[in-house]
């Protein structure tokens, strides 16, 4: 029998629904509307084979269709992927999948229950004891205290509130056959209760592979829901995805699975206020930077997420570092309550080198992420936390737009100056007789000076110039004393000049090499500058002059409509290369300044001003030097976006932010500083459209609640116009401001974006792209976000770090928790259990 093509199965798919022209037809649901218990028969466009279908691929309930991707459903049920997105758009309808406000999150934190540990101490570690509406990793050695962590809790959920329990049950998913009933009976009987009961309150399944493993967590559900249980035991998350999943070619297939396992406990987590705890395994991790060598097996799968080593993280001193270089000091990072930028010290840093797909997010600004890694996206009046893998097109996420830094101007390395000399003839003689009397040979001699013996018979027999160290060398060999320096003359040639080395990076030096990084080259004696104006060579030369008292040589290259101006100097080469290895550092903690002088020097270089298009366009085949300048830029209020070219990579501005680098930055050439201006005084003159994914329709209805007129506020549209404009959403929250709504949660969220230090900016591309490089991650406990190339990201979770001490002391280090700082607890296990 031929196999049936997808068009056909989704034909098929469509008459056991009873849809027309693909279209579903509305069914009456038994359930309330929103209900995510609705039987599946009753989703528009899914029929009763089609729900049978969708049941054995496990998708038990429509939050579990709402939550999946259109690829998922269209592999599991074999239909396309439009009849498969169709699905899931139908089932996201039916439940409230809509973003809640800050309040409303605040007021449902307020149901949240504590389970306690039995050790005050641990319990204060945690902020009271386990919580539900999440799940706490616990991992380390063995014998380090997890499964007795874990019986303890068993027993200690099903005390009374007033007792640090919930009243509940437990479920205990045993991978490792650590499930003792023995040890919860010695439990029970300490804490007065009776055993046999706290047994039968207690469901235990052995699970065999990773399979078993996901369908005892979805089963979970029914006795979550049946049985009053509050907590779910997995003990070990990782021992058989370890053993399934072995080899770095099995890395991508086992992520993905764990990743879907744990937003499943997540999921009922949060559905029914109960609380996770899992267990895992450690081993020796070289590659952790700082503190104990061991880490969780399989990476940090609660905690953390990661960039690569090459991600730009900004300090909170202005240094700019990629991640792996970054210490442990203060970031920059958002508040949340009022979207402005504040210092958060970090507590960790650590590197996983198992993960083996990334994410590209490109919003103009562009980074790369592990799957899990997350971000804050940004709808109507919500920021909600998405992971990179759930991103799509046309999403806005949030980045920072303004950053202020004193800054100080930065010390130079030190640069040997070189000083060069010659040998009057009866020095030459004089040196000539006192190398004999001291039974030198030139050859021997040599052996200690800074020349070869060649080179000494040119500088006694044809005043050839050398260093002045080789004159002070033979002083301190003592054949020669300071009387020789009679005989000895100051030499400059065109190689060999005398330099003034500045002490610290200013602006003409910054602006001299940001040229030098747009189009400069290190030649063996020299620094070469490349340009097509003349005019332009001419003011480095000018700054040459200023900086170093050297006049460069600007001449005409052959057979090119192009000058070059060379600096002929080897100590101001050295400068340059000793800059280039550590300019990000140098520039990033200057003053704004000398910020604004690299980046002119660099849009000097590779930059031009369409006479078309009104846009400024910085090329370089280095992208990861335009990330840098793009993050420099935010310091003077000014975006840009990244493009990729065939050969280059291209960063725009416009608009605004055209304004901006004119009246901030500025360039030299004078026609290019004469086209800026002409499209600067443009853009101030006309409206720059800024727009925002802020619901326009209900600011309007907001406006005429309040007895305001909207078009005075804000221009009419017609009802396609979605999103509103900054410059129309400020004058409409300021006229809100002095209103009633003033309390408002939409009207003070609106009033913290425009007057936050956070701006939006749209997903224009998302790539999924294999990984072989280690990946980085640092944990701020305080806001758990940062800045990483211009994008505000985020990790956070509850991860406990157990270690055994002496007999039955153990030590619960706290890693990672959404809202604790970080500390270490004490408690022992004795056989009542977890003490103090």
């Amino acid at each position: 029998m031929p196999k049936k093509s997808t068009a056909e199965k989704d034909k098929e798919w469509e008459e056991d629904a009873g849809m027309t022209n693909g279209d579903p037809e509305k069914k009456p649901s038994k359930e309330k509307p929103g209900s995510e218990e609705s039987p599946l028969e009753d989703l528009p466009g899914v029929g009763p084979k089609g729900a049978e279908k969708l049941k054995e691929a496990g998708y038990t309930d429509l939050m579990a269709i709402a939550a999946a991707s259109a690829g998922e459903i269209s592999a599991a049920c074999e239909i396309g992927t439009v009849t498969a997105e169709k699905i899931i758009q139908s089932a996201r309808s039916q439940l409230d999948m809509g973003f809640k406000s800050a309040d409303e999150v605040l007021l449902r934190r307020k149901d949240v229950g504590k389970i306690t540990t039995s050790s005050s101490a641990l319990d204060a570690l945690l902020g009271g004891g386990l919580e539900t509406q999440a799940i706490t990793e616990a991992f380390g050695a063995f014998a380090s205290g997890k499964s007795q962590l874990a019986h303890q809790l068993a027993v200690n959920i099903q005390l009374p509130k007033e007792k640090g329990g919930l009243n509940g049950k437990c479920v205990w998913i045993d991978t490792e056959s650590t499930f003792r009933p023995e040890r919860i009976m010695q439990i029970a009987e300490a804490r007065g209760l009776d055993p046999k009961k706290v047994l039968k309150n207690i469901f235990v399944a052995k699970c065999y592979n990773s399979d078993h493993q996901i369908v005892l967590a979805e089963k979970a559900k029914d006795l979550v829901k049946d049985q009053n249980v509050k907590l779910i035991i997995v003990d070990s998350m990782m021992s058989h995805f370890r053993s399934d999943y072995s080899g770095r070619g099995e890395l991508a297939p086992r992520q993905q699975k764990l990743n879907r396992h744990l937003h499943a406990l997540q999921k009922l987590a949060d559905s029914y206020n109960i609380a996770i705890y899992i267990t895992n395994q450690v081993m020796a991790n070289p590659a952790m930077m700082f503190g104990d060598p061991t880490t969780a097996v399989g990476g940090n799968i609660i905690g953390h997420a990661c960039l690569p080593g090459g991600t730009l993280i900004q300090m909170a001193d202005g240094t700019i570092k990629p991640i792996k270089d970054v210490d442990l000091k203060d970031f920059v990072s958002i508040n949340f309550k009022n979207l402005k930028v504040e210092k958060c010290l970090s507590h960790a840093k650590f590197v996983n080198r198992e993960i083996s797909e990334v994410y590209e997010i490109d919003t103009g600004y562009k980074i790369k992420a592990s799957p899990t890694h997350r971000f804050f996206k940004v709808d109507n009046f919500e920021i909600k936390e998405s992971e990179a893998q759930n991103i799509q097109q046309g999403d806005w996420l949030l980045h920072i737009s303004s950053m202020n830094f004193e800054g100080t101007e930065q010390e130079l390395p030190e640069i040997e100056l070189e000083e060069m000399i010659t040998i009057s003839p009866k020095g030459a003689e004089i040196l000539r007789k006192a190398i004999r009397e001291k039974s030198f040979t030139r050859k021997t001699i040599c052996a200690h000076l800074p020349i070869t013996a060649r080179q000494l018979r040119r500088v006694l027999n044809q005043n050839y110039p050398t260093n002045v160290k080789t004159v002070g060398v033979l002083k301190t060999m003592q054949v020669i004393d300071d009387d020789f320096d009679d005989y000895i003359e100051p030499f400059i040639s065109h190689k060999h000049r005398n330099v003034i080395m500045p002490n610290t990076l200013n602006a003409e030096l910054a602006q001299m090499f940001g040229y030098f990084l747009g189009d400069g080259n290190l030649e063996k004696t020299s620094v070469r500058f490349t340009d097509q104006r003349r005019e332009v060579l001419e003011k480095y030369s000018e700054i040459s002059r200023n900086l170093f008292g050297l006049d460069g040589y600007v001449s005409k290259v052959k057979d090119k409509n192009a000058w070059r101006l060379n600096i002929n100097s080897i100590v101001v080469r050295r400068l340059f290369s000793e800059l280039k290895s550590k300019y990000m550092e140098y520039i990033s903690r200057s003053p704004n300044n000398i910020v604004a002088a690299l980046i002119r020097g660099f849009a000097d270089a590779e930059g031009y001003v369409s006479k078309k298009k009104g846009h400024i366009c910085i090329a370089q085949k280095d992208e990861q030097i335009l990330k840098y300048i793009q993050m420099l830029l935010l310091r003077f209020d000014i975006r840009s976006s990244l493009r990729k070219g065939r050969r280059t990579t291209h960063m725009y501005m416009e608009g605004r932010d055209m304004v901006a680098f004119h009246k901030k930055i500025g360039l030299s050439a004078t026609d290019k500083s004469s086209l800026l201006e002409i499209w600067s005084e443009h853009y101030e003159n006309t409206f720059t459209r800024e727009l925002l994914p802020i619901n326009r329709h209900e600011i309007w209805n907001m406006l005429k609640e309040v007895g305001l007129m909207p078009s005075s506020y804000m221009k009419s549209r017609p009802n396609s116009y979605k999103m509103i404009h900054k410059k129309d959403l400020k004058k409409a929250v300021d006229a809100l401001l002095k209103t009633k709504l003033a309390a408002d949660k939409r009207v003070k969220f609106m009033e913290a974006l425009i007057n936050g230090d956070v701006m939006l900016e749209k997903v224009k591309r998302i790539i999924k792209m294999p990984n072989t490089e280690p990946l980085y991650d640092i944990s701020i406990p305080a806001n758990e976000n940062y800045i990483a190339n211009g994008f505000v990201v985020h990790n956070s979770g509850f991860r406990l770090y157990l270690r055994k001490s002496k007999q039955t002391k153990r030590i619960a280090r706290l890693i990672d928790s959404i809202s604790l700082p970080e500390g270490e607890a004490v408690f022992n296990v004795t056989e009542k259990g977890i003490e103090d």
